[in-house]
């Protein structure tokens, strides 16, 4: 006898929630840039180029009429390596820029409908 079929929803990588986000952001109407973090190398081994410094959030996000703020992403049960906990409370302490984690879509969504009513 045979097991019962059962379909199961896969889960969303990183990459995924990543792509969610920054629709949402888009359609909020609101500036991302990706940081990118660590040392590079050219493709032709010559230069090392240097990113943000590791453990700087994945985004930058800027509206015209809503305060900034930084946004990382993390699959699904992720979290914060000790680079980023650093890194978050030196940017939250001196530069006073909210940063928000969010494993899900619909955490930046609750993040966003408070976020754009305070002034």
């Amino acid at each position: 006898m045979s097991r019962a079929f059962r379909l199961t929803a896969p889960k969303p990588s990183e990459n995924d929630i990543e792509a969610g986000c920054i629709t949402i952001l888009h359609l909020h109407s609101y500036y991302v840039i990706r940081q990118h973090c660590g040392v590079f190398e050219s493709l032709d081994g010559r230069r090392k180029i240097r990113g943000a410094p590791k453990g700087t959030p994945d985004y930058a996000c800027m509206h015209e009429t809503h305060r900034g703020f930084l946004l990382e992403v993390k699959r699904p049960g992720g979290t914060l390596s000790d680079d980023q906990k650093v890194m978050n409370a030196s940017i939250e302490l001196r530069y006073r820029l909210p940063i928000v984690v969010v494993e899900t879509v619909d955490q930046l969504c609750d993040f966003l409908a408070k976020h754009e009513r305070s002034p």
